[in-house]
């Protein structure tokens, strides 16, 4: 699985319950992140929204920035809350909004999935609200605590506007001028102890992964789902929208770990993990998984650092990856170890059964390189998928360059009398230097790192920058290649591994849809799509497992994944 999906970049049927824990974790951070002290709980769910963000989609640390928190002014006394029960009164009423919100935001993702399935008029939203509702629960108990357990030195320092590196979201700047502008005197008030136990979570305005927590060797990375340390202990949670029951329950122990190490090991390994949680949401349950003592984190260390050498010190192959899977392990609910399924084995769950020897399918074979298709005269030789190259190396000439608003140059090149333009399509790198070089002008040497070369519907060359291409005036490869050594059509023949549709309305009001397949050979894949009249009625009737052969298709790619396109000229045919 971990082959086909990391190594071939198959894509996971893309059903909504994977939608729904994204939707649930999302209302429940947002209502976290608001207060009972600034908000009512008919307040509009955008209020604390439109946080100054930084060009890495993190909150930015800019001074100077206005926060949405800094312009409210604290709720009259008379109509904040006065007990637990009316916290969780209100916090019921914020999540059940954010929900609403949150739901119709993650349908629409899942409704723009090439690989779109299940029915999503099955999501419960009473359901998914009682998970919400679950997790209020696990929180309060801890808001609780903190009103207990406070003591003076912390309450004092809160109440004085300190703060963490981080702080747990909830509207304000980083940096507080002074006394927080919620804090109260005397004995701590269920209204502060709501907003000193707040834990930390990933800013919901956040960019998708920029808050990520990154080992310092850069070879591991972890987002923490809940981070509670008002007390000076670190508990992680991790949220989990299912009741815990099956196989994968086994496998969140493993993370809860992993985590834990990861802390550790950011933290100049001097700062422990106090507890580590499990919240099932759709159990009610909290499971408390042990943390790891130092001599163990060594351990997970060493062995994922080992992992990771041992995938990037060369391309994996199948054969290192066998369809021998361990058996399936039992769970009931809260995550509670059980004996295992009966007659159940993983490739009965596995989305690549159809296509895998270990479930239904067969080994992938070699097929034959000549194929002579009925109405045409010359037999066609397709080309071995790792022979397929779009990628380039080459020194050029600015033959023009165009700044625009964004910054990003509009760049004209010249190669032996042969002119290409330059199509920027990000501008970080993988390894976080930017794609290009600023104050370029007519006439300069540049060097084109790893670009993508392929040409437009008018037949004019392109040369694309993705994120592992780049621009420079300083040669730190050879740069050897031509821009006349594209290729423009291409022959390929592969196993069918799955097709996907998608369609929509385009700019001019006009419905579009589009086909497309995932193709692969032993230990290469391409996904090629197109306009659905372009592919003829071979597409139709290939099956996941068949082979087929496509012809004159056109090349391009994104990062490491390669991509085909099929045009009227191109031909698909099943070939076994």
């Amino acid at each position: 699985m971990w082959f086909y999906e990391k190594v071939l970049k198959f894509k996971i049927r893309q059903i909504p319950v994977l939608y729904v824990g994204r939707a649930v974790e999302d209302a429940i951070c947002k209502t976290l992140k608001e207060s009972p002290s600034l908000l009512l709980a008919t307040a509009s769910e955008h209020t604390l929204s439109k946080i100054p963000i930084d060009e890495d989609g993190k909150p930015s640390r800019n001074g100077g920035n206005t926060w949405p928190a800094n312009r409210i002014l604290p709720l009259d006394k008379s109509q904040i809350p006065k007990s637990f029960d009316q916290i969780f009164d209100w916090a019921k009423q914020r999540v059940e909004k954010h929900l609403k919100s949150s739901l119709s935001a993650v349908k629409k993702d899942w409704e723009r999935q090439e690989r779109r399935s299940g029915d999503w008029s099955e999501v419960d939203f009473d359901y998914c609200l009682e998970m919400c509702i679950n997790a209020l629960n696990f929180h309060m108990i801890e808001v609780k605590r903190c009103y207990e357990k406070i003591d003076q030195q912390t309450l004092k320092s809160w109440r004085n506007g300190n703060r963490e590196y981080w702080p747990s979201p909830d509207g304000y700047d980083f940096q507080l001028a002074g006394k927080h502008p919620l804090a109260d005197e005397g004995k701590v008030t269920i209204n502060e102890a709501w907003e000193i136990a707040r834990p930390w979570f990933v800013e919901p305005e956040a960019g998708q992964f920029s808050m990520n927590s990154i080992h310092p060797e850069y070879w591991f990375q972890g987002e923490y789902d809940i981070v509670y340390r008002w007390d000076n202990n670190v508990k992680i949670v991790d949220i989990k929208a299912s009741k815990g029951i099956g196989d994968r329950s086994g496998d969140y122990i493993d993370q809860l770990r992993m985590y834990a190490m990861l802390w550790w090991v950011t933290h100049e390994k001097d700062e422990l993990v106090s507890d580590l949680e499990i919240w099932y949401l759709g159990a009610n349950v909290v499971k408390t998984i042990p943390v790891p003592t130092e001599s163990e984190m060594a351990v997970i260390e060493q062995e994922l650092r080992l992992l990771w050498n041992e995938i990037k010190s060369h391309k994996v192959s199948i054969e290192q990856c066998p369809p021998n899977p361990s058996p399936l392990r039992g769970f009931s609910e809260g995550g509670v170890a059980t004996n295992p399924p009966n007659g159940e084995v993983r490739c009965d769950r596995c989305d690549w059964k159809s296509v895998c020897s270990g479930g239904e399918g067969e080994e992938y074979r070699e097929m034959q390189r000549e194929y002579t298709l009925p109405g045409l005269i010359t037999p066609i030789h397709p080309v071995s998928l790792q022979d397929l190259n779009v990628r380039f190396s080459l020194t050029t000439v600015v033959d023009s360059v165009n700044y625009r608003e964004n910054d990003v140059p509009e760049i004209k090149i010249i190669q032996d009398g042969y002119r290409a333009s330059i199509e920027i399509k990000v501008n970080k790198h993988q390894d976080g230097s930017s794609t290009y070089p600023h104050g370029l002008r007519k006439n300069d040497l540049i060097y084109l790192q790893n670009v993508i070369i392929n040409s437009n519907y008018r037949g004019e060359l392109i040369v694309k920058v993705d994120p592992l291409a780049k621009i420079t005036t300083s040669s730190e490869t050879e740069c050897n290649d031509k821009l006349l050594d594209f290729r423009a059509r291409w022959d390929i023949v592969g196993k069918l591994a799955y097709k996907y549709y998608r369609s929509g309305i385009g700019r001019n009001g006009r419905e579009w849809h589009r086909k497309g397949m995932v193709v692969y050979d032993k230990n290469n894949a391409i996904k090629i799509s197109g306009w659905s009249n372009d592919w003829g009625h071979q597409y139709d009737m290939a099956d996941e497992g068949d082979y087929v052969l496509l012809s004159n298709i056109e090349l391009d790619a994104w990062a490491d994944q390669l991509r085909g396109q099929i045009g009227r000229h191109s031909r698909i045919d099943i070939i076994n």
